[in-house]
């Protein structure tokens, strides 16, 4: 219990619009990574969406809260564990806001597809950089500031557009199934053109692929 008090609000983010995006789709087992402190991994074992998932997470003390949830936690960072954990035996693999915190992101989608089984899947949530609160001071006042949260993220070492990251799936050889954007509700009334602006509404996309 200390340890969940004292960690940060990021490590226990709510990820129920991700969950949502994934209807009724059902998994056999399912990694996270960068699991955080495992909320989102119990919420799939909860809905049955999966029946086993393990996670890996970089942060020891969320890594820990997160073992206590998730069948087995790997601790460290993606590419100093990728060789230890065994990928064929996942049909899903979750990256939610993990992406865009690699240093070779384009070559970690390459790995995965390598090293998976043939019915694996990747379940993904990427910040798009395209919004408008990006855009809109770059286009008219030339700033791209950091910011401790969100999109401009401080600690985002790459950022996507929806095209760029289609892209990047496509080159790894991943199939995209199914594409969906993260709107926030204010903008999704009735009379208001969200699907016309769509792309610089989106604070993030949500993605499924396969092999």
């Amino acid at each position: 219990m200390p340890d969940q008090i004292s960690l940060s609000p990021y490590f226990s983010a709510d990820r129920r619009e991700l969950l949502h995006f994934l209807d009724d789709a059902r998994f056999s087992s399912a990694i996270d990574l960068g699991c955080a402190s495992g909320l989102f991994g119990q919420e799939l074992l909860s809905s049955r969406t999966v029946q086993e998932c393990d996670g890996i997470e970089l942060n020891p003390q969320a890594a820990r809260v997160a073992s206590e949830g998730l069948r087995k936690v790997w601790e460290g960072a993606f590419e100093s564990v990728f060789e230890t954990i065994p990928w064929r035996t996942y049909d899903l693999i979750v990256m939610a806001d993990v992406l865009e915190h690699l240093a070779e992101p384009w070559q970690a989608l390459r790995d995965l597809h390598a090293h998976t089984s043939e019915n694996a899947n990747l379940l993904f949530s990427v910040p798009n950089v395209r919004h408008y609160s990006v855009v809109l001071p770059l286009l008219f006042s030339g700033r791209f500031e950091y910011q401790d949260v969100g999109i401009m993220d401080r600690t985002h070492l790459h950022f996507f557009t929806r095209l760029s990251l289609l892209k990047a799936l496509s080159d790894a050889g991943w199939k995209v199934q199914k594409v969906r954007p993260n709107i926030k509700a204010k903008y999704l009334k009735w009379w208001y053109p969200h699907q016309l602006f769509e792309e610089f509404l989106a604070v993030q996309y949500f993605i499924l692929a396969c092999k």
